[in-house]
C-alpha cells in the first residue's frame, strides 16, 4: 500500500493508458503508434493534437498544450490537481488515503474548498425550502409551476430568506469565515468590512457542473423585483460561459437520442425534463460560447436550439449560432408560438406536443433564410444584399464541399442570382476567428532553446540510458536555456533516486505547463531518430562546442573593454584564459 502522496500518484499513473482516458473526452484515430484528434482546446479543422500511449503523454502542435493524464483531465474539466487524481484513481481502483501534507506543495486548491461551501450552500437553501414556514410562498410557486418533490430534490432547489444575513450567520456559526464566502460569491461587502448575502427572497438554483459538483448559483425573485435572475459572481470554481446548466444529468439521454436541446432558462430545462424529455441543457440567457459548445461535442455533434418567436427574428442571437457550425456542429432551429417559454408550451402540451415542435425544426441554413426572406424583398437589389450578407458568412463556416455547394445553389434560385455571383462573394468574406486566439495565445511560447539542448532533453526523458551518459558528460549549467536546466534537474534528481525519468514522471515532478510543451517539442524532435546513439553524441559535441565559442566570444569582449580601460593586469589575466580556451579540444 502506498504510503504518501508521491507513490499513489506512482502507483495511478502505471496503471494510465492515456490513450484510454483522452479517448473518453474526444474522438481518437489511430496514426501509427500514437493517435491523433482535432484538439479540444483550440478551434482546428486538421487533427493536430497527438496521443503517445509509449510515452504516456499528450501533445497539440498547433496551440502548445501538452502533458500527461494528470493534466489533460485538469486542463480539460476545468479542476485542480487533487480532484484530477481522484478521478483517475476511481477509474483504476486506488484509493487516495488522507494525507497532512503533500509532495511537491500540491493540495487543494481554492477551487475545492469553493466547491465544499457551494455544497454546504445547497443544502442549506434546499433545507429551507423543503423545512422552513418562511419558505411557505416559494413552495406555492414552485407548485404553481407544475415542479414536483422529486425534481425539487434532483435539481436540489433551495430559498433564501429575505433578510440580510440568515446564512451568513448560519455559515459563521459553522465555522466558515466570511471572507471564504465572499471568495464563494455567496455574500458581498458591505460597509465597513461588513457583509451581506448575496441571494435574499429567491429560489434558489444551484448550477452544476459535469460531475454534478456544485459551482455557482442562481436565484430567482417571487415577486416584481428587479433583478428578476441574479447569478454568483466568477469564482475559482465557477466561470461564466463554460458550464451549461442540467448538462450534468443530460448526459445519458443526449447520448442514447444523439442531439442535445438547448434552452435558456432554469425553468425552461426543468418543466421538459420533469416531464421526460432529459437530453436537454440550458445557457443561462447567455449566448453559447466556444467552451459550452465544445462541452457539447463531447456527447454529440447534433443540436437543436429553442427560440420563442419574439427572440427568433434577432439577427444577432442567429449570428451567434454561426460559431455551432464552426466548430462543425449540425444546427436546428425549433420556434415556439409567440409568446411562449418551454416551460409554458410543455405545461399546456406536454411531452409529446413539444417533441413535435423538436421534430419539426428547420436546419440553420433554412430557417434563417426564411426569416430573411419574411423581412427583406428578394427581388430589390439592396435587399439581395443584405440577405446574400447574413447568409453568406453562415455558409462559409460549413466544412462539407457538398452541402455548401446545395446552399450556394438554393440561396442562388431564392435570390435570382447566379451561383458564380454568389461564390465570388463568398470569397471575399474573411471569417472572425479571434474568439478564438486567447487558448492559442496563451498555450503557444516562442521558445530561445538551441536544437541540440532540446534534442538530447527528448532522447533523456526517451531512454534513462542516454540521461546516465548525458549527466556525465554535461554539467547543470553546460545548458544554456533556463527551461531545459529546470528540466535537466529534475531529471537527475531522478536519477538520484533511482527513478526512470520517462516524460509523464518529468512533467508531473516538474507541475509547470510551460516546461510540459517544452517536453512534448523535444520528443516531437526525436520521435523518428533510427539512431538515438549517434543522435546523443552529436548534440553532446554541438553543446560544448557552442559554450566554447560563447565564452571565446565573450573573453573576446572582455578583452578589449580590459583595453580601453588601460586595465594591463586584468587584460593579461583575460588573454591566459583565451589561450587556454583556444589550447582545449572538443
Amino acid at each position: 500500500m502506498a504510503t504518501d502522496l508521491g507513490n499513489v500518484i506512482e502507483e495511478i499513473q502505471s496503471k494510465l493508458d492515456i490513450a484510454e482516458i483522452v479517448g473518453s473526452y474526444i474522438p481518437l484515430r489511430r496514426a501509427g503508434r500514437n493517435f491523433k484528434a482535432c484538439c479540444p482546446f483550440h478551434n482546428e479543422k486538421t487533427p493536430s493534437f497527438v496521443v503517445s500511449p509509449a510515452k504516456q503523454i499528450y501533445h497539440c502542435f498547433g496551440c502548445g498544450a501538452g502533458g500527461d493524464t494528470i493534466s489533460f483531465v485538469m486542463k480539460h474539466e476545468n479542476i485542480d490537481f487533487m480532484e484530477a487524481l481522484n478521478i483517475l484513481a476511481e477509474k483504476v481502483g486506488v484509493k487516495i488515503p488522507r494525507f497532512k501534507g503533500s509532495s511537491n506543495g500540491k493540495s487543494r486548491s481554492s477551487a475545492s474548498t469553493l466547491h465544499r461551501i457551494n455544497e454546504f450552500a445547497a443544502n442549506y437553501y434546499n433545507a429551507l425550502l423543503i423545512g422552513s414556514s418562511k419558505a411557505n410562498n416559494a413552495r406555492k410557486y414552485l407548485v404553481k409551476r407544475t415542479l414536483n418533490a422529486d425534481i425539487v430534490s434532483k435539481f436540489k432547489l433551495g430559498f433564501a430568506s429575505g433578510e440580510w444575513d440568515s446564512f451568513l450567520k448560519f455559515a459563521k456559526a459553522k465555522g466558515v469565515s466570511a471572507v471564504t464566502l465572499e471568495k464563494a460569491g455567496l455574500v458581498i461587502t458591505g460597509k465597513e468590512n461588513s457583509f451581506y448575502d448575496r441571494f435574499r427572497n429567491r429560489i434558489i438554483f444551484p448550477i452544476f457542473d459535469l460531475r454534478s459538483k456544485v459551482v455557482a448559483f442562481g436565484g430567482r425573485v417571487l415577486d416584481d423585483a428587479l433583478p428578476k435572475y441574479m447569478n454568483s459572481p466568477e469564482t475559482d470554481a465557477y466561470v461564466k460561459g463554460k458550464h451549461l446548466y442540467g448538462l450534468n444529468f443530460a448526459i445519458d439521454q443526449i447520448k442514447a437520442t444523439d442531439y442535445i436541446i438547448i434552452v435558456e432558462g432554469y425553468l425552461d430545462l426543468i418543466i421538459p425534463y420533469q416531464s421526460g424529455i432529459k437530453n436537454i441543457a440550458a445557457t443561462l440567457g447567455t449566448a453559447l460560447t466556444v467552451e459550452q459548445i465544445r462541452l457539447i461535442k463531447r456527447f454529440t455533434n447534433n443540436v437543436v436550439i429553442i427560440f420563442d418567436a419574439d427572440e427568433a427574428g434577432e439577427a444577432a442571437s442567429l449570428r451567434g449560432l454561426d460559431l455551432l457550425v464552426s466548430e462543425g456542429l449540425f444546427v436546428k432551429i425549433a420556434t415556439l408560438p409567440r409568446g411562449q417559454d418551454p416551460d409554458d408550451y410543455v405545461c399546456k402540451n406536454g411531452k409529446d406536443g413539444f417533441l413535435k415542435i423538436i421534430q419539426g425544426a428547420d436546419n440553420l441554413f433554412d430557417y434563417k433564410l426564411k426569416l430573411l426572406l419574411k423581412k427583406f424583398n428578394p427581388t430589390q437589389s439592396e435587399d439581395k444584399t443584405k440577405i446574400s450578407n447574413e447568409m453568406l458568412p453562415t455558409i462559409k463556416r460549413v466544412e462539407n464541399s457538398v452541402l455548401r455547394a446545395d446552399y450556394i445553389s438554393r440561396l442562388s434560385k431564392a435570390l435570382f442570382v447566379t451561383e458564380d455571383a454568389l461564390n465570388d462573394e463568398l470569397s471575399k468574406i474573411k471569417l472572425d476567428y479571434s474568439y478564438l486566439g486567447e487558448a492559442r495565445k496563451a498555450n503557444k511560447q516562442n521558445f530561445d532553446i538551441r536544437p541540440a539542448e532540446k534534442i538530447i532533453t527528448g532522447l533523456m526523458v526517451e531512454d534513462p540510458d542516454i540521461a546516465q551518459k548525458v549527466r556525465e558528460e554535461l554539467r547543470h549549467d553546460d545548458f544554456n536555456s533556463q527551461e531545459i536546466r529546470d528540466i535537466v534537474t529534475v531529471i537527475y534528481r531522478l536519477l538520484d533516486e533511482n527513478k526512470i525519468p520517462n516524460a509523464a514522471r518529468v512533467i508531473h515532478n516538474l507541475n509547470d505547463d510551460h516546461l510540459s510543451h517544452v517536453i512534448c517539442e523535444a520528443l516531437s524532435e526525436t520521435e523518428n531518430f533510427i539512431d538515438r546513439e549517434k543522435s546523443f553524441k552529436d548534440c553532446i559535441l554541438r553543446i560544448k562546442r557552442d559554450n566554447m565559442i560563447c565564452k571565446r566570444v565573450k573573453l573576446t569582449g572582455l578583452i578589449k573593454e580590459a583595453e580601453q580601460h588601460g586595465d594591463d593586469t586584468r587584460l593579461m589575466g583575460l588573454i591566459r584564459q583565451l589561450d587556454m580556451l583556444k589550447s582545449e579540444r572538443v
